[in-house]
């Protein structure tokens, strides 16, 4: 069986090889492509076990992919900060604070609803407004990358998504905590919590990265190595400073993103782009096993929902959650209508809310399956939706191209 599934990730791979430039004309970006993959190997695999057994097997998998998950992302956030042109940010900033300050929001609005459909604990509908939260701005790429929408507006939401998936760790954990009965529902702890998990991250982020910048000009003055063949460089920078804060029970995430915008400012080198790209392609590919995953396990645990409620909010997740509150917060200003609407519309839900997923089932909390159903649906439809969007709404800014 397990090479059968194996000949499957292959065969989708390789489809998605030589089809690549056909699926983007067709808006059918990687994450739809292998989580659709991942949903017919789950489906065929359903006929053949028994249900209950099908979804066990799944989620012990995909909680084994947990490092993979993480390490996935912290590459992402790394290279995506490593790109983010601090110039433009400088004279932009207020962007990417007005998008965070819809943070807490969209956790408040987002558990009211929670509550008011599930009628659970205000603890367990804050979980879910948290899980669900985060954004990837991974599944936006084509928006994203596309020189027609302005810069400050590709590049705030690019940092907002970077700092929001380690900003949501530390009130997570704290949740997850208290629920488990393991830390007491104070002001203090959260604070505790969230002063460790961020402050950590950026004393670690700081140090190792002033430390390996000094031995990457070092090695580079005395061609120690040879920057065209070192595509493994800022992989395993990724890799060093998201463990390092992660045994210090820092936000390794936090830590990444501020370890990439750290080596976009202070170090220069001609050949720097090219290994990002490089990296990042080793990260695409571990992120198209994850969807495939994903979609197996997706297909069978959203295939026992029985409750309608669960797709409600999973489309109200998706649709309005994050539009309401970041819209309030990005009045005033010189924004048109069309530019807030954008830059509150786009935070698809991605490889983060897996991430606190899988967290959250390995303590085997109560409603822990509601959770996961809620949070795997949100995040089939956010795929869905945002890779859709993303051209249509790209194609809107063809005729401000150059406002910046």
């Amino acid at each position: 069986m397990i090479y059968a599934l194996i000949a499957a990730i292959g065969l989708s791979l390789f489809i998605y090889s030589i089809t690549a430039r056909q699926l983007d004309r067709a808006e059918l970006t990687a994450p739809m492509w292998f989580m659709l993959t991942g949903g017919v190997i789950g489906l065929a695999l359903g006929n053949t076990e028994d249900g209950q057994q099908a979804f066990a097997v799944d989620i012990d998998g995909l909680q084994t992919l947990l490092p993979v998950i993480e390490l996935t992302l912290a590459i992402y956030l790394f290279s995506d900060a490593a790109k983010t042109r601090l110039r433009v940010l400088s004279h932009s900033f207020q962007l990417p604070v007005k998008l965070l300050l819809g943070l807490p929001l969209t956790m408040v609005f987002g558990a009211w609803i929670a509550h008011e459909l599930f009628q659970l604990s205000w603890l367990a509908c804050f979980l879910i407004a948290v899980i669900i939260t985060p954004t990837d701005a991974t599944l936006c790429k084509t928006f994203i990358q596309d020189k027609s929408v302005p810069t400050r507006f590709r590049e705030a939401i690019n940092v907002e998504s970077g700092l929001n998936d380690g900003l949501c760790i530390p009130v997570f954990l704290f949740l997850l905590g208290v629920l488990a009965e393991r830390t007491q529902a104070t002001t203090e702890s959260f604070a505790g919590i969230f002063i460790r998990e961020v402050g950590t991250a950026l004393v670690v982020s700081g140090l190792l990265t002033g430390a390996i910048i000094w031995l990457l000009k070092r090695a580079y003055q005395h061609h120690f190595f040879a920057s065209k063949t070192s595509p493994f460089l800022f992989v395993g920078i990724a890799f060093l400073v998201f463990s390092v804060t992660q045994v210090l029970h820092g936000s390794g995430f936090i830590a990444a993103f501020v370890c990439g915008l750290l080596f976009d400012k202070y170090y220069r080198d001609a050949f720097k782009d090219q290994l990002i790209e490089e990296g990042e392609h080793l990260a695409e590919f571990a992120a198209f096993i994850i969807w495939i995953v994903f979609g197996l396990s997706a297909s069978v645990v959203l295939l026992a929902v029985t409750e309608w409620q669960v797709w409600v909010y999973a489309v109200l997740a998706t649709a309005l959650f994050r539009l309401l509150p970041v819209y309030l917060c990005l009045l005033g200003g010189d924004l048109t209508t069309k530019e807030r609407f954008t830059l509150a519309w786009f935070g698809p839900k991605g490889l983060a809310s897996v991430v606190l997923t899988l967290m959250l089932l390995s303590e085997e909390l109560p409603n822990g399956l509601l959770i996961t159903q809620v949070a795997m649906a949100t995040v089939l439809l956010s795929i869905f939706v945002f890779g859709l969007s993303s051209r249509p709404i790209s194609k809107l800014f063809t005729s401000t191209l150059g406002r910046e």
